[in-house]
């Protein structure tokens, strides 16, 4: 390896393992006192380490590598998780070639929405926990805000390196294994073989035993061949959902041989036409969302597995400082200590307008209304009272509103009520301009996750996720609005 590549990879691992996290005082003071005293034993470990050094066979290296006055940076202290663990060095345009030969990896794509597609990856991630392997998580793909927009990759939203110190195992993104994804002349072209969880699923239209289709797949430049999974895979009383344990068993060379002796590879979309055998080293699959241990849509229940992996899922260093930036402008205080402590709600309208049509009812008598919510704000208001006493020295929390609402006459009806909410238009932060169409969501799930309490819309995934963050993370109160027809969250 010459200069030039050592300096290349020196440079990535460095950037791969920089810290974030602000290292609290009393951890500063302890380091201090930590150097004073290795420098007063300092004498003891030269002597220890000589007498060890002529009174044994061991030939001990004690040569200085890196000088503390050196103007080069010390070389990166690389934890055991590591991205660098899991791969051959620096991404490259073929994502074979980046892989460890020794190793096996998971992966899967997506097309339902910010918070169906993280889901989605909890479940890659859980599967690569059972079958023993390497999670390569792909981007964000941008379905719900335009597919003219780039994706985001996974770790600018997630931490990546926290979630694998809580996993103890490496995650890796795609950009880790293959270069030039989101450049303009795009990513070369790679064959891979992948199991497709959707084809027995799609049993009408066009599509019908086709595999899930996507754009992250021409995004990443993968040219795809997929073989339908097993019938056992299905779960027969929960259509559309397929069983953890019977995909786990396809991660394994048994399973792999009754997977592909029941079913043949379909050729390609894409010109080449080519028709591959599922990967045995990078397990693959076309869509993981509707994915079960015992039953369909298991996210509310306390045992779900995928919640062990979703619950280490925390926002990165930078989306919580842009988060408390908005709060501290909104509650007008100059420091993140001084952030009072609120009750965020989540109402999701939008699509959700489309089920109120098919069934005849205006939203105006389907979804709740603001006095119906304001209730449910209530019950949490004197849930923490109980709970949490001298919370807000004792004053009702605030409470800060985040919907997809577009109606402005609903805004001024939340302002009316005292409560807050940040403005992502170009009246009010122009969130979409300055950080990119991607941040409104963003920011609204890492804001709803800092309420102390949580109140969100019934059936709503965002909803879902935050209130179980609520819960975890802040141990909050939290309630769910029902709705769909006048008096729905009558109790």
């Amino acid at each position: 390896m010459d200069k030039t590549e050592t300096s290349t990879r020196a440079q990535w691992l460095h950037h791969r393992t920089k810290s974030n996290y602000y290292i609290p005082a009393t951890s500063r003071w302890v380091a201090a006192r930590t150097q004073r005293q290795f420098w007063l034993l300092a004498p003891l470990l030269v002597l220890a380490t000589f007498v060890l050094y002529h009174s044994s066979d061991v030939n001990i290296d004690v040569r200085i590598r890196w000088q503390p006055d050196s103007q080069e940076e010390p070389p990166p202290v690389l934890g055991p998780y590591n991205v660098s663990r899991a791969v051959l060095g620096p991404p490259t345009a073929r994502f074979r070639d980046t892989l460890r030969p020794d190793l096996k990896y998971i992966t899967g794509f997506v097309a339902g929405g910010y918070t169906n597609d993280f889901m989605t990856y909890v479940n890659i991630v859980l599967l690569a926990q059972f079958t023993r392997r390497i999670a390569v998580i792909p981007p964000f793909s941008p379905s719900h805000i335009g597919y003219n927009e780039s994706n985001i990759p996974f770790g600018d939203v997630f931490d990546v390196p926290r979630l694998a110190e809580a996993l103890q195992t490496p995650v890796l993104e795609w950009r880790d294994i293959k270069k030039d994804i989101g450049s303009v002349a795009g990513p070369m072209s790679d064959k891979l073989g992948c199991w497709s969880s959707w084809a027995p699923m799609e049993t009408e239209g066009p599509r019908a035993g086709m595999a899930r289709s996507n754009t992250l797949e021409d995004r990443l430049g993968l040219d795809i061949s997929y073989t339908t999974v097993p019938e056992s895979c299905k779960m027969p009383e929960a259509h559309p959902y397929v069983s953890t344990w019977q995909l786990v068993t396809l991660g394994f060379h048994s399973g792999w041989l009754r997977g592909t002796q029941e079913n043949q590879p379909m050729k390609s979309e894409r010109p080449s036409g080519h028709r591959t055998f599922p990967d045995e080293q990078l397990l693959c699959f076309d869509f993981l969302y509707f994915m079960g241990t015992v039953g369909p849509f298991e996210w509310e229940e306390e045992y779900h597995p995928g919640w062990q992996i979703a619950t280490k899922m925390h926002f990165t260093p930078r989306m919580v400082q842009i988060a408390n930036d908005f709060l501290m402008r909104l509650f007008d205080v100059q420091m993140e200590e001084y952030i009072p402590p609120f009750i965020s709600v989540h109402v999701r309208h939008g699509d959700f307008g489309n089920e109120c049509s098919r069934a005849s009812i205006p939203t105006s008598d389907c979804f709740a209304p603001l006095s119906v919510i304001a209730r449910r704000v209530q019950e949490v208001q004197d849930e923490l009272a109980n709970t949490r006493s001298g919370l807000n020295g004792g004053e009702p929390l605030k409470v800060l509103m985040t919907s997809d609402e577009r109606d402005t006459a609903w805004w001024d009806d939340v302002r009316s009520l005292g409560w807050h909410f940040v403005d992502h238009g170009p009246r009010g932060e122009d969130t979409a301009a300055k950080f990119g169409k991607w941040y409104p969501p963003l920011l609204d799930s890492v804001i709803q996750s800092m309420g102390t309490g949580f109140v969100g819309t019934h059936r709503s995934t965002m909803s879902l996720i935050a209130k179980r963050r609520v819960q975890d993370w802040q141990g909050g109160a939290v309630r769910d609005v029902r709705w769909g027809y006048p008096g729905a969250d009558d109790h």
